[in-house]
Order: structure tokens, then sequence, then C-alpha cells
């Protein structure tokens, strides 16, 4: 029985050894593959290592795949897109399916050379009909332009305010430039000069930006017959392609139920022999390794037994506590995994670290919904966002979520396109500016303080109990954090002597400025010079101090963007009520919703990802890319 999707933790997997007979290596890759359960590892050791002729087989499969592709393509067949359900065994089948595909490619071949030179003629005479217009102008036949012995003769289109420059810059020979006609500010000239003078007339025209016309060499006659002439070819060239293309239409019917699934299996097969190619083995025996989730083991296990016809050994266990390279599998309920991407744009999980998927949700929607709070405003925002619908994958629903936490915000600010329609549950942003930002500092602290606990569950996971306790985001930094924050606000307030909170903050800071000789010695490993210690622990103690600060100020923009968000709409209102204030209305609140939400979406990333992720979430983990006929899927958008 399957246990629920975790929800602060990726999936627990279990390492596994699988070994498996030289036979029944293509039988069990082939369940593996179909299965998606397996993050292979590569591993190679003196003992064992991957065969090479199965590289080669590989390769030869991915060859035929190809071939066999581009046949479907140029007969407009669709590929299956579902891997086989008969086992593929490349060892055995390449051959026969080589055959086949080189029957289908004998039967193609000469529809496919004639395709070929029908398409090369209707292109090649496109170019001439180009060619041919420009000329049209001058009225003499084309192959006359090239006939003259004596003289060098070209034509083409060039700038028409160059002309005077060119003239001015061949004054030292003889030549002619004759402008035929001007269009669009080019000018299609014939020029002439001696055949010694030829390579000067060309560099003068060169720099003045002339592009020459080819003569066509197939083109006899005026430009106006041979356009003619031309055009008869053209509709031979057409109702040539019209049959060409049912002649496709015939082969396709005749060679679809024999390509489509050769061209699947061809597929299949090199993807079977490019795992089995990262196989380790010695003599008959492989190895498969790698990591399967736990809940799926004792299944994948029973499965590869029931298809060997050998028996197999299955070895599993859990990965110690100091295993590094260890992958992440993210798994989460239907309605979390739109907001995964508010992590993933920042990184992916390590194995023993807290997934922030919830949390990060959570945090972003209530940020966002304080600093956007309009009923108005966030109902048109959530609208786009079901509007927008799939074509912006999980964004949209995201956009819709922060635009009804929105409209919740402005029902607690009583504000509907800023108008102040109906009394605030909570407080107007514009009437009580101050209680709304000491309101952000202490949604702030409450943050940074899930940062905390996120922390200390994600080093307990690791069994680092030294970061648990030692670390600036472990229970000495929090202790700190809260001797800072409380003990100067209950001074402020007159009910705690300031001596108290510097008696309690010293041993907390001491600890942290000794932070790293002290665990050096508990791990016994020798601790280096003691003043370079002192001073690198000393700048780390007062950054984190100023951090702490910094941290909880930072929070003071979501009360200010609250406060700017009903500023910017009350001016909104304020300039509709002119002549035409209805466009003033609709373009300010579509640049509002479009611009303003935007940049509160920004600041609510920025918060999540500096001040919050900061406390306990490094993102550097490995995704689980389980085996598959599907060439592999990213464990972030993977369940």
């Amino acid at each position: 029985m399957e246990r629920p999707d975790p929800v602060l933790a990726p999936e627990r997997l279990q390492e596994v050894s699988i070994f498996v007979l030289e036979r029944d290596v293509e039988t069990v890759t082939n369940v593996l593959l179909h299965a998606e359960s397996l993050h292979l590892e590569d591993v190679e050791t003196e003992s064992l290592e991957p065969k090479r002729h199965w590289a080669e087989t590989a390769d030869r499969a991915l060859a035929l795949a190809r071939r066999a592709g581009q046949v479907l393509e140029l007969l407009d067949i669709d590929p299956l897109t579902q891997a086989p359900t008969e086992p593929v065994r490349p060892g055995d089948e390449l051959d026969l399916m080589e055959a086949q595909l080189v029957l289908a490619e004998t039967r193609v071949a000469s529809w496919r050379a004639r395709a070929e030179r029908n398409r090369r003629e209707l292109e090649s005479l496109a170019l001439t009909r180009s060619q041919l217009e420009l000329l049209e102008p001058l009225r003499v036949p084309v192959e006359a332009l090239g006939e003259l012995r004596q003289h060098h003769v070209v034509v083409g289109t060039m700038p028409a305010e160059n002309l005077t420059r060119v003239a001015e810059a061949l004054f030292t020979v003889s030549f002619v430039i004759a402008p035929v006609q001007v269009r669009a500010g080019r000018a299609l000239v014939v020029a002439a000069s001696t055949r010694q003078d030829a390579a000067i007339l060309d560099r003068a025209l060169r720099s003045a930006f002339f592009e020459p016309i080819p003569l066509p060499a197939d083109a006899h006659g005026h430009p106006e017959e041979a356009l003619a002439a031309l055009e008869r070819r053209a509709e031979l060239a057409r109702a040539s392609e019209s049959e060409l293309s049912a002649e496709r239409v015939r082969l396709a019917g005749a060679l679809r139920d024999t390509l489509v699934p050769l061209e699947a299996r061809l597929r299949a097969a090199s993807i079977v022999a490019e795992a089995i190619r990262r196989f380790p083995g010695r003599g008959e025996v492989y190895l498969i390794a790698g990591w399967v989730p736990e809940r799926k083991v004792e299944a994948l296990g029973s499965e590869l037994r029931a298809a060997a016809d050998a028996p197999i050994v299955l070895q599993a266990a859990p990965p110690a506590g100091t295993r590094q390279g260890v992958p992440t599998l993210l798994s989460a309920p239907a309605w979390l995994r739109p907001f995964r991407i508010l992590v993933t744009t920042f990184g992916l999980s390590g194995y023993r670290e807290i997934d922030p998927t919830l949390p990060a949700a959570a945090t972003f929607v209530l940020m966002y919904g304080m600093m956007f709070g309009d009923v108005g405003h966030g109902l048109l925002l959530a609208a786009a966002g079901a509007l927008l619908g799939r074509r912006v994958g999980p964004m949209a629903r995201i956009i819709t979520v922060a635009g009804v936490s929105g409209a919740l915000f402005g029902v607690l600010y009583g504000t509907v396109f800023g108008a102040p329609l109906f009394p605030p549950l909570w407080l107007r942003p514009m009437d009580r500016i101050q209680d709304l930002l000491l309101a952000s500092i202490a949604a702030g602290v409450v943050v940074l303080n899930l940062g905390f606990g996120l922390n200390l569950l994600t080093r307990a996971r690791a069994h680092d109990l030294l970061e648990l306790v030692l670390d600036r985001n472990g229970v000495v930094g929090i202790l700190l954090y809260w001797t800072l924050v409380g003990g100067a606000a209950l001074t402020l307030l007159g009910r705690l002597d300031i001596r108290v909170v510097l008696v309690t903050l010293a041993p907390l800071a001491l600890l942290l400025w000794l932070k790293e000789p002290i665990q050096e010695r508990l791990r016994g490993r020798p601790v280096g010079p003691i003043g370079d210690t002192l001073v690198t622990g000393f700048f780390e103690l007062f950054e984190t101090v100023l951090g702490y600060a910094s941290n909880s100020l930072s929070f003071v923009r979501l009360g200010a963007f609250a406060v700017a968000h009903e500023g910017l709409s009350a001016m909104v209102l304020r300039y509709s009520e002119g002549p035409a204030g209805w466009i003033v209305l609709v373009l300010g609140t579509a640049l509002i919703v479009g611009f303003e939400g935007l940049v509160v979406g920004i600041q609510a990333l920025r918060l999540e990802y500096f001040e919050f992720f900061g406390r306990f979430f490094r993102g550097d983990g490995t995704p689980f890319v389980p085996l598959t006929f599907q060439g592999g899927r990213d464990a972030r958008m993977h369940a």
C-alpha cells in the first residue's frame, strides 16, 4: 500500500543494486523503462565495467531510428507517442528491423528523388522569374547582355542617391551608367565599360552598394518572351508537384502500418541499448545500480522476478546518513503542484532538505494579497489567471490564487477599485500607515521564524546536530534573534532592564563568534590559526546581527506597497471624473492590475528568496530522473 504524498519532504528513496544475467538484461531493462521508477547511477569499478558492444548497438539503433523518422516525416506520417508494449531486444532484432527499413526506403527512394528534382526546378524557376522581372524594363534580349566581347556589362540595383557618386569616382575611365527605373529609392541600372576597365567599374559599384542581377542562363529572347516561356515550365512543374503529392499519399497509406511500429521499436531499441551500455558487468552478470522510491521497491522487485527467466538478485537499503548525491523526487497533492515553480526557479531541494513548496505558497500568496489588497483589482487579476488557463501553465493558477488573496485583503482594507465603499474589517492603508508598517514588520518576524523552524527540521533530517544548535539560523541564532528583537521592544516599552538584555546577549554572541573552533573541536579536527578564526568569526557575527535587523525591516515593503496601491488607485479615480474619464479609468485599472501586479509579484518573490529561503534552503539537490521510454523527465516537474 502506497503512502500518501509527502508535503514537506522529498520522497524516501532506497539505493538498489540489481544483479541480472546477460540473457535477461534486455527483458529487465524493458521492465525498468516501463516502470519509470529507477534513477540510474553510473557505477564502474576495477572488476565491473560497461560492455563496449552495447555502445555500438545503441549508436546503430539510434541511427536507424533517425532514418525511420526521416521516412515518416517525408510521407507526413505521425509517429507513435507510446512505447511498444512488447519487450524490445535490440541485440536480436536490429538486423531484421534494418532490413524492413531498407525495403521501405527503397520504395520511397524513387518518389523522393523525383520530388527533390521537382522542388529544385520550382525554386530555380522562381529565382529566374525574379531576375527576369528586374530585367524587363531594359527591353533587350537577355542573351544579348552576355554576348558583348569588347565591353563589360553589368545589370543591378543600387541606392538612387549613389548614382552621382559612382559617376564622379569613374572620371578616369570610359564608362556608361544608365538608370532605367527607380523604385522605393533603388535604381535599376545598366553599367558598362571596356574589358580593361572592368575591375575599376566593379569596385566603384560595390562601394556604392550595388547589387548585381545575375543573367538567367536558360532564358532567351526579350524578358517578356522569356517570362511567358518560364510560366509554361512552371505550370508543368506545379502539375508534377500535384501528382507527386498524390503519390506520397498512396505511399503513406501502403507503408503506414509497417513504418509506424517499426520506427517506434527502433526508437525504443535505441533507448534500451543506451540504458544497457551504462550497466557495468563481468562475464555473464550485469549490475544495475540506482535509486527507487521506497514505496515502489517491493512491487518493482516482484515485477522484475516475474519477467526474468533466471533468478535475479535485488538488494535495497536506505541511504546512509553521510551518503552524498542522493537524488530528489518531489511529490505533492495536485492542488499544490502549480506552486512548485516558485521553488524550482530558485533551486531543487536536497534529499535531506525540507521541500518548501507549501510554506512558500502560503507566504507568497499572503504577502502578495497584503501588497495588492483591493476587492476589484484582486478579482480582475483572478479572472485574468482563470482566462489564461493552460496557456501559461502553472503560473495561471498562481495568478488566480494571488488575485483572490488580493480581493480578501481588499475586504480587510474596505476598498473596491480604490474607492472606500464599505468600512474596513481591519484598517484602511492610507489612514493608518504607521499601524500597517508595524504589522508588516510583525509579519516579517513570523516569516523569518518560520524559516528558522524549517531550518531546525532540515538539520534534524540531516542528523547535523552541531549546525542545528550553533548555526546562525539554528537554536543559538534563534535565541540571539529573539533576544535582540524582543529585548529591544521590551526595553523601549520600559518593561525590561537593558542590562538583562546585554547579559543574555553575551553568551549567545560568544557562541556564534566561536562557532568554527567549537565545531572543529567537537568533530575531532584541528583548529586553524586562532587569530584568523577570531577575526573571521567576529565579522560573521557582525554580519549576522545586521542581517537580523535588515531582514526584519525588509518586510516594511508589504505595508509600503499597500499604501502605494491605494494611493495610485485613488489617483486613477480622481482623474477619471473628467469628460473622458472612462478611458482614464480603463487604462489606469489595466496599468494597476498588469504592471503593478507584476511588480508586487517580484517583491513577494524577493522576500521569499532572500529573506525566507535564506534561513533554511540551499536548493542544490540533484533531480530524480527515472529511466523511461520518454527519454527522462526532470523530477522538478515529475509526479
